[in-house]
């Protein structure tokens, strides 16, 4: 092959391959340009937003991101930084409540004394559940309903409850347990459980008492009074309120004793706490997660989002989410929308303009 045939061989050669090159990139690019939303690993078309104001894909976003998060069970992770700022402003109302009983001098015989009068109970409970969340059918709830009152009926008739609950009961390990819960606080448990067995008498069964996990049976097993050293920062800003102001006396430390900045004073503020020794009760900080838990359930409920979807799966949710006209989920996207922080901190977003 001489010279001049080589030159051609080349040149097709090389026109094949930018030809290649060219087409795998207008290929790629057009891909590119197609795609109009991604979230994570979520992406969305311009076709799929056709339409959709800039308001709407903005809330489609955090429907996708949210979605996300029940599905593979992260909404704790996700709403973890909301949490802690609560454990700090509930914090703060602790040491409000410190510096008022400084102010009039109230010492800790009077906080015990009031205490004494209306104590807070540790309740050791035993019980049996029927798993049928709110979001079920209603044929579904129905059925769940029956069961737990046919145990109920077999209860009162003289059944072992520690068995009956062994056998019947869908908590996770009941069945070794038998039923027997861990020894709770009012702040333990959801406010309709608590209820149920905070009425009971020792050895007494509850009726079927409803919860957004299903239908339970309770018996109360045990009460006892809450030691009031480990009850006192809840006294104590009761009595403290009914002094003056708890957040007036504080706002009047911090002028006195930090910036005006806002940040540096609530700085200023923790770190005072810190070095009183003040912490959030263990029982605050369990019901301050629980009511972002019940904040994450009620909003996956309404938008009917479910662990372990895969992207095809959350996507297709989201869109119907994003859509459906009723009320209650109109409410909800809005009060997700405030959730945007949290979202943003955890999740890659990325709009693409169209062109």
């Amino acid at each position: 092959m001489n010279k001049a045939e080589q030159k051609n061989t080349f040149r097709r050669m090389r026109a094949v391959f930018l030809l290649g090159v060219g087409s795998s990139c207008l290929s790629a690019c057009a891909e590119t340009h197609s795609v109009a939303l991604t979230v994570g690993e979520i992406t969305y078309s311009q076709d799929q937003l056709l339409g959709l104001t800039d308001s709407r894909r903005q809330s489609l976003a955090d429907l996708t991101a949210f979605a996300l998060s029940v599905a593979d069970s992260s909404t704790i992770a996700l709403g973890a930084p909301l949490v802690s700022g609560w454990e700090e402003n509930r914090l703060l109302e602790i040491l409000g409540a410190e510096l008022t009983l400084e102010k009039y001098a109230v010492g800790d015989d009077v906080l015990e004394a009031k205490y004494l009068t209306n104590p807070e109970w540790e309740l050791t409970v035993r019980h049996i559940l029927f798993f049928s969340e709110r979001w079920r059918s209603s044929g579904h709830r129905a059925e769940a309903q029956a069961k737990a009152g046919r145990a109920l009926v077999s209860l009162l008739e003289g059944a072992d409850f520690a068995g009956t609950a062994a056998e019947l009961s869908e908590e996770p390990g009941a069945e070794g347990r038998q039923g027997l819960l861990t020894p709770g606080r009012e702040s333990s448990w959801v406010p309709e459980f608590w209820a149920a067995a905070l009425a009971l008498e020792q050895g007494q069964i509850s009726p079927v008492t409803e919860t957004q996990y299903g239908y339970h049976i309770l018996r109360l097993e045990n009460r006892i009074v809450v030691p009031f050293t480990e009850a006192r920062s809840i006294i104590a800003r009761v009595v403290a309120a009914q002094l003056e102001k708890p957040g007036d006396v504080l706002t009047s430390w911090i002028e006195q004793n930090a910036d005006s900045e806002a940040s540096s004073s609530r700085a200023a503020a923790l770190s005072e706490a810190e070095r009183r020794g003040l912490i959030v009760p263990a029982s605050e900080r369990m019901e301050l997660k629980r009511e972002w838990e019940d904040i994450a359930y009620r909003l996956s409920s309404t938008f009917g989002f479910r662990y372990g979807w895969g992207p095809e799966e959350v996507a297709n949710a989201a869109l119907a989410a994003l859509s459906n006209p009723a009320q209650n989920v109109n409410l909800s996207r809005t009060e997700l929308s405030t959730y945007r922080p949290l979202i943003d901190e955890r999740y890659t977003i990325e709009f693409l303009s169209e062109r």
